[in-house]
């Protein structure tokens, strides 16, 4: 028996409504699609932006806690076309990927191009005065210092500029004293003379030792000579100062992000320093100088030249600190003045007595400061202002107090060298002293890293990245009504990213 077969039939009406039906599906599947276009950009944009910082300069990590991409690819300049094709190469790989990868199938109905990569702006670590490197360093300290000990390092700072400034001039008091005393036993000693010859009674002079003459004749000699136990052990590290970061022409970043530094921030920076660079006390293995320190106070170009800078720096504020101690101290002032009796006192006149008194007490402070600067340099303490039971030298016998490589006293609550450096470091311009650490890390990167073009004016810190999408409709395509173009989306996504 044979089935009967129904036949079928469609309505134009039902047809139009089928269509209506599918173009709306079709329409809300395009649109889900647009939202997972955008999002899967917007997570390439940032994936790949920092893929590429992933590419940090391992040298300056491993030495100086930093992160920092090199622009210049190994080249003095700044190459952004690589850091575009960098990006732009991991951004089509990733949002397209190959077929043949392990556990890719399927239809990716993601597809999209990438047009165009940008970046917008970007800060190098020389920017805004080395500020930039600042804040990175400051960021790495991974527990900020405590606010007393912030508050202990400036209040050093200002209690060392506060004796420098209010000090008299000790030079121009021994050269005065010096002058006055030579002039009045000269004249003394030749009156003594011709009473002789008239057969009169004489008043012999003194048998004193001058302390004026004795710490004039130390200046006679070098400086790192009087307060270096061995100066033939002395560094004789150099650098090349020609290329040097504080006064070449810089590569400039295009963010600007200027910025204030608190007390607090530069505090932990001083503690930074303290941390990554050595000094004479404390130097540091495979470094272009072992007195890097004392280069960023002083600038000069080797170790030995850095190092007479801040001894000489040193001895002026021992001096001056230590006459101002003398002038507070009534035993002492009464020592120097009885000295200055022996010397000149036969003259009767009061004002050549008080000027030989004080070249006497800037001599004694100036053979003081010696030993101070010696146990500084040997690893001991000295306080900024020394108390009466601190003080080593002895005015009577000034030149035996000074043989026999003496050191003065240690103080138990004053600061060491490294901690003298670090009130000179605080006094510095902020600028100078932030280009004067990056040509050192540039230097020592360069010789650990074997790449004598790298710059630290080419190495950033953080960018904007920004890159232009395409993709084409694809439900669009499956059903059409009307007139709907079947052009590409045209969509950009910005990143900023930073390594702090």
């Amino acid at each position: 028996m044979k089935e009967k077969k129904e036949k079928g039939s469609l309505s134009i009406f039902s047809a139009l409504i089928l269509l209506l039906v599918a173009s709306l599906l079709f329409t809300f599947l395009e649109s889900a699609r647009m939202y997972g276009l955008r999002a899967k950009s917007h997570r390439n944009t940032m994936l790949c932006a920092e893929s590429a910082l992933a590419e940090y300069q391992i040298e300056l990590l491993e030495n100086y806690d930093v992160f920092y991409l090199d622009l210049g690819y190994g080249e003095r300049s700044i190459n952004l076309a690589r850091l575009k094709e960098r990006i732009m190469n991991l951004s089509q790989d990733n949002i397209n990927p190959k077929k043949d990868r392990m556990f890719f199938n399927g239809a990716n109905l993601y597809r999209m191009n990438v047009t165009q990569c940008m970046i917008e702006d970007y800060e190098l670590a020389t920017d805004d005065g080395g500020a930039a490197f600042m804040r990175q360093a400051v960021a790495s300290m991974k527990d900020n210092i405590p606010y007393d000990v912030a508050e202990s390092l400036f209040t050093s700072a200002e209690e060392v500029k506060k004796t420098e400034n209010m000090a008299e001039n000790p030079e121009q008091m021994m050269a005065d004293a010096k002058a006055k005393i030579a002039e009045e036993r000269a004249r003394k000693t030749e009156e003594n003379r011709q009473k002789q010859e008239n057969g009169e009674e004489i008043q012999p002079l003194e048998d004193v030792e001058n302390p004026v003459e004795f710490a004039d004749s130390l200046k006679t000699s070098g400086v790192l000579t009087k307060v270096v136990e061995n100066p033939g052990d002395l560094s004789v590290k150099g650098i090349d100062l020609s290329d040097s970061i504080e006064t070449r022409d810089k590569q400039c970043g295009m963010k600007q992000n200027v910025s204030e530094s608190t007390l607090s921030q530069k505090a932990v920076y001083q503690m930074y320093l303290q941390q990554h660079f050595g000094c004479y006390t404390e130097s540091i293995e495979n470094r272009v100088l072992d007195y890097e320190m004392e280069y960023l106070i002083a600038g000069k170009a080797t170790d030995q030249e850095n190092l007479e800078s801040v001894v000489k720096r040193l001895l002026a504020l021992r001096e001056a600190s230590n006459l101002i101690s003398l002038v507070m101290d009534p035993a002492k002032t009464a020592d120097a003045k009885t000295v200055a009796l022996l010397l000149v006192g036969f003259t009767g006149n009061e004002g050549v007595i008080e000027a030989a008194k004080y070249g006497v007490m800037a001599a004694w402070a100036y053979v003081e400061s010696i030993l101070d600067v010696r146990t500084l340099l040997s690893g001991g303490k000295i306080a900024i202002m020394k108390k009466s039971n601190e003080w080593t030298t002895d005015i009577f016998h000034i030149s035996e107090s000074f043989q026999n490589a003496a050191k003065a006293k240690e103080s138990d609550n004053g600061l060491s060298y490294v901690g003298y450096l670090q009130t000179f470091l605080s006094l510095k311009n902020q600028s100078e002293l932030n280009y004067r650490v990056l040509d050192l890390i540039e230097k020592n990167i360069r010789m650990l890293s074997g790449n004598h073009n790298l710059c630290m004016d080419s190495m950033t810190q953080q960018m904007t990245v920004s890159l232009a999408y395409e993709a084409y409709p694809l439900f669009f395509r499956m059903v059409t009504i009307g007139n709907i173009k079947n052009e590409a989306y045209q969509f950009v996504q910005k990143q900023d990213v930073s390594y702090f």
